[in-house]
């Protein structure tokens, strides 16, 4: 597949999601050996936070909750094992609010996970279907050019699936005679205008020519602001 732009969504490698699993694993590891090696006073098991919150790297929605279930566990294993400095009721009251906050944190990771798995289950259908489209689709910016172009504005343009537009300046290949209406047409749909050009002359990188119908529209890019151009033979 041809390096298109900047369309890109988070792939969750195996290696990735084994590596967060091994931090987690190290965490909890250091986290109950030196709970059961300082006095009950010592509140070291607020640390169970970090492994918990690396559960937002992982696929799995359900980590958060299961994971709180073993750090529950943990405290409750060190409340016997570590050293007495204060009464065995006051560390417990001091865990049992702990495991409160743990597993409310653990819901609100939980539901964020969820949220994230339907927006990169959206942006990959979003994804597909822009890459079959019969149209080209370009989004363009007016101080870095071309952000993203799909295979099918590529071979509008003359190119091949191999070539990189990113950064070139669609300007370049128009008719000089529409270049200036077409700067007008683009700043007007940064400003959130719906705009259209009819049979645009474009000058493709393997030196045809082509006529074009371009529809432009705004959209959001990479937490700034870009122009969407359609662009369909005429």
């Amino acid at each position: 597949m041809a390096d298109t732009g900047k369309l890109t969504w988070p792939v969750k490698r195996e290696d990735d999601f084994l590596r967060i699993v091994a931090y987690i694993t190290i965490a909890t590891v250091l986290i109950f050996a030196i709970d059961i090696g300082t006095p009950l006073g010592v509140m070291i098991w607020i640390l169970y936070l970090i492994p918990l919150f690396l559960t937002v790297y992982l696929s799995w929605k359900y980590a958060p909750l299961v994971l709180t279930g073993v750090f529950v566990l943990l405290m409750t294993a060190s409340l016997f094992l570590s050293p007495r400095d204060i009464s065995v009721e006051y560390a417990l009251i001091d865990r049992v609010f702990f495991a409160l906050v743990l597993i409310i944190a653990s819901f609100f990771i939980k539901d964020y996970v969820s949220n994230v798995e339907v927006l990169v289950a959206s942006e990959e259908r979003y994804r597909a279907l822009i890459e079959w489209l019969p149209e080209g689709i370009v989004v363009y910016r007016e101080e870095g050019g071309i952000a993203f172009i799909n295979p099918a504005g590529i071979r509008l343009l003359g190119g091949d699936h191999g070539e990189n537009l990113t950064g070139s300046d669609i300007i370049s290949m128009i008719d000089p005679g529409f270049q200036e209406l077409f700067r007008q047409r683009v700043a007007q749909a940064a400003l959130g205008a719906r705009m259209n050009l009819d049979k645009v002359r474009l000058i493709r990188m393997d030196g045809r020519d082509v006529t074009v119908d371009m529809f432009l529209g705004r959209i959001s890019w990479d937490t700034g602001a870009a122009v969407q151009i359609v662009m369909r033979n005429s």
